[in-house]
């Protein structure tokens, strides 16, 4: 169980705490050429004109990675599976690419690196793109056939399964905002691959249950999906405001989370999700999640007609006087972590891994205070009865960032894309994080010593 010192100072985690990272192949492995996003981006349409390209090179350099890794004192690292390189065209897999993933696997497992794998991280194959996607009639086929192929070769090294990241993400900013492929604003559309993704989600749980009968551990196998939470809040404290934003608020939240969790928790597909859907529940779906994977990143302060249902795109909401924000415009806001988490636990009552916490920060000085802040908050949701197992920062290298490119920096090392050598430097705050890790504590000497005044710094 988690402690704290005489006077609060020094906050001890649990016994066998998992400290680590989190990343996603499009992002760092370069090269993808077979998905949908190196065909997207080629449109131009990535905010700071760039391309993936050879991103951060992961694909060739994952030894010296993982080697970083290990000297940075990580105990785990998140990663996710490119379908694209895996099934480049439809129904012919690519076994070199397959054994290339295993070599992965092994050598972080052979240095000690436990993993956490991410089926699919919002990157599809060209060919199902251009499909039709989620929205395919057959798209749960093609997606079944690929899950029974993969998870075999794999499952000796992976320590928990991740079947979809922030699924929330392609239906908001996919179908809804147009912010991502295929940026469409079709609420109908929106609405059907919120069922398919749903759907989805519960064949890869039951699959991988079924092929993989025991962690490598000897443990049991873990698989559960990483979904992206805010604390979504009225902007104003009070005032005549104050009840409509409240409504409000509850709103976004339920589309933008609530409503996903309600339909695993049930097997049922909530409203307004559901309209024009025949029969409201989907086929082993009710309880399939052995942990919760929470994203974390901000507060969303609400005011009527918010701009965007899309976390991606939350800089556009407004900002409160006094409340900080990062390169992002993301508000940075630890009680809301706390929040969060002790949500999830009283909705799902589920083991939670942090799957991504994190700033972006080109400075580094925010992301310590970030860190230790939101560290703090994780602590007291831990004290207060959340089962939090696990914690994941993103990201481990600045990489490339979605529509925003590479020039959001989110990275404990960085690397600029425009290095031919592609150099990576640990920065101030993955010697913090390695101090942390060391002691499985965030003790008053590392907060002095990296970010002084850090637990005051983001109270309004």
């Amino acid at each position: 169980m988690a402690g704290t010192a005489p006077g609060g100072a020094d906050r001890v985690f649990p016994d066998g705490f998992w400290w680590g990272t989190a990343t996603a192949g499009h992002q760092i492995e370069g090269g993808n050429v077979h998905s949908n996003w190196w065909q997207w981006e080629k449109l131009g349409l990535v905010d700071d004109g760039s391309v993936s390209g050879r991103a951060c090179d992961y694909w060739n350099r994952y030894e010296q990675d993982h080697d970083l890794l290990v000297e940075l004192g990580q105990q785990g690292f998140r990663l996710g599976l490119e379908w694209a390189r895996l099934e480049p065209q439809q129904g012919s897999f690519d076994d070199d690419a397959l054994d290339h993933y295993v070599a992965i696997l092994v050598d972080l497992q052979r240095k000690g690196i436990r993993v956490c794998l991410t089926l699919n991280h919002w990157v599809l194959p060209n060919w199902f793109a251009e499909a039709g996607g989620w929205l395919h009639p057959r798209a749960i086929d093609w997606w079944r056939r690929f899950v029974r192929h993969v998870v075999p070769a794999l499952a000796p090294y992976v320590d928990l399964w991740v079947t979809l990241n922030e699924p929330m993400v392609p239906v908001l900013a996919g179908y809804l905002a147009g912010y991502h492929p295929p940026t469409e604003s079709n609420p109908r559309h929106a609405r059907r691959v919120f069922c398919t993704l749903l759907e989805a989600h519960a064949v890869a749980y039951d699959l991988v249950h079924r092929m993989v009968p025991r962690a490598p551990d000897g443990g049991p196998t873990m698989v559960g999906y990483a979904n992206a939470y805010q604390a979504i809040e009225p902007y104003h404290e009070d005032g005549p405001l104050r009840p409509l934003e409240a409504v409000a608020s509850k709103v976004v939240s339920w589309i933008s989370f609530d409503a996903w969790d309600h339909a695993v928790r049930t097997g049922l597909v909530p409203f307004p999700m559901g309209l024009g859907r025949v029969g409201p529940r989907i086929r082993r779906l009710a309880g399939s999640a052995d942990f919760v994977g929470v994203n974390y990143y901000m507060r969303i302060s609400v005011r009527l007609n918010p701009s965007s249902l899309s976390n991606v795109k939350s800089g556009e909401y407004d900002t409160p006087p006094g409340i900080e924000t990062t390169e992002m415009g993301w508000q940075v806001y630890p009680p809301g972590f706390r929040a969060v988490l002790e949500r999830v636990t009283d909705r799902l009552g589920l083991p939670i891994y942090v799957t991504e916490n994190g700033c972006c920060d080109s400075g580094d000085d925010l992301r310590r205070a970030y860190l230790v802040s939101h560290l703090a908050a994780m602590h007291d949701a831990i004290r207060g009865g959340a089962d939090v197992r696990g914690y994941m920062h993103w990201t481990f290298m600045d990489n490339f960032e979605w529509r925003e490119g590479f020039a959001k920096r989110f990275g404990l090392v960085e690397m600029d894309h425009t290095d031919p050598a592609l150099t990576r430097r640990p920065r101030p705050s993955a010697s913090m994080m390695r101090s942390i890790i060391e002691g499985n504590a965030l003790t008053s000497e590392i907060i002095e010593r990296h970010a002084p005044g850090a637990l005051d710094r983001f109270v309004p």
